[in-house]
């Protein structure tokens, strides 16, 4: 089985700021609602493919879930999958990649820490605006998107991620990564 764990932070005031693109992600996804299991601390939901969470601690405490899942849960750390925001990319940009460092997220250094492994796989949104000459505008991740962005990643970005779940699972994480890592 894989998880998905949508990095993000609790409360409406958070709803729909930069840090929580995976959590808007995954709600288009699930559109249907989400279930609360108290001992992990989290939101979750079953989809085919494997177990969709979402942390309810904030950012910085989001690998306390890994942490539960370890206690409970025979998996390798190349089951999980994190999806989280990223200010290295231009918003809507998505890039997979595995066994890297957090790039200085509060969120996946967590992850890391709780899991002892570095050996996951992420997909990376851009949530940062391209400006002249070529340089990126670095938002304040707590600064909320647009009415235009929160449709954009409903109906662009989150089938993308959608269809990237889709290559991982078919098609591993090699071939993924090749095929969506395109500048």
């Amino acid at each position: 089985m894989l998880y998905f764990i949508g990095l993000g932070n609790p409360g409406e005031k958070y709803q729909y700021t930069k840090h929580n693109i995976a959590w808007i992600v995954f709600d288009a996804l699930f559109s249907d609602g989400w279930s609360f299991h108290k001992y992990m601390n989290a939101e979750i939901r079953t989809g085919h493919d494997g177990l969709y969470i979402k942390p309810q601690t904030f950012m910085n405490k989001s690998g306390e879930v890994v942490s539960f899942l370890k206690k409970e849960i025979n998996f390798e750390p190349e089951h999980i999958i994190v999806v989280y925001d990223d200010i290295d990319l231009v918003f809507g940009d998505v890039r997979v990649s595995y066994d890297r460092g957090d790039g200085g997220h509060n969120g996946m250094k967590s992850i890391t820490n709780h899991l002892g492994s570095k050996k996951t796989i992420r997909i990376r949104i851009g949530v940062s605006k391209k400006i002249e000459g070529g340089y990126l505008a670095k938002p304040n991740v707590l600064g909320n998107f647009s009415l235009d962005e929160q449709e954009f990643i409903t109906y662009e970005i989150a089938p993308k991620i959608e269809r990237i779940i889709q290559s991982l699972r078919e098609e591993g994480r090699e071939k993924t990564m090749s095929k969506y890592n395109i500048k």
